[in-house]
């Protein structure tokens, strides 16, 4: 009877994300493990433990993808990628298409079977989010094209605010 309590599971976020936020956010800048918790919250209204951003920034140093920063303040312990993290963190970006793959079945899960959204809805919803991806990758270095691309995504969030109103 126990038997299936051991493979129970919380809903969580996919293997492997942590570490990719974690190295993703030192390529901007060095940071302490509460500063990177703080970025990821910040950017996905997600907060990971302690118990789990320690025990990996330990284990990103063991394997040389960062390294301690110096930095004035000796109570704060800030990390840097390091240049074999820069290469992972490349071959990561090589595998953007699997990411978002992935990304868009867990949308589908849970519009179409967690929502009940219509599988029509449900198209014209992922052909959106596609259009935006793809848009956003060829204007995000023109400032003119952003202003409207963000003007574009603002008037469609107010009408579908309205009708639902």
């Amino acid at each position: 009877m126990q038997r299936h309590l051991k493979f129970k599971r919380r809903i969580g976020v996919p293997k492997g994300m942590l570490r990719h936020l974690a190295l993703k956010i030192l390529e901007k800048q060095p940071m302490s493990g509460s500063e990177i918790v703080d970025r990821i919250q910040e950017y996905t209204d997600w907060r990971p433990s302690p118990g789990s951003i320690y025990p990996l920034l330990a284990h990103l140093q063991e394997e040389g993808l960062i390294e301690p920063h110096p930095d004035e303040d000796p109570s704060l312990k800030r990390f840097k990628l390091t240049e074999q993290g820069a290469q992972v963190l490349e071959q990561h970006d090589r595998h953007d298409d699997q990411v978002k793959k992935r990304h868009r079945t867990i949308h589908k899960m849970y519009w179409i079977l967690h929502r009940e959204m219509p599988e029509d809805m449900y198209e014209s919803f992922s052909s959106l989010l596609e259009t935006v991806e793809d848009s956003y990758e060829k204007i995000v270095d023109d400032p003119e094209a952003s202003k409207r691309f963000k003007d574009i995504l603002d008037r469609a969030s107010r009408e579908l605010t309205e009708i639902g109103a």
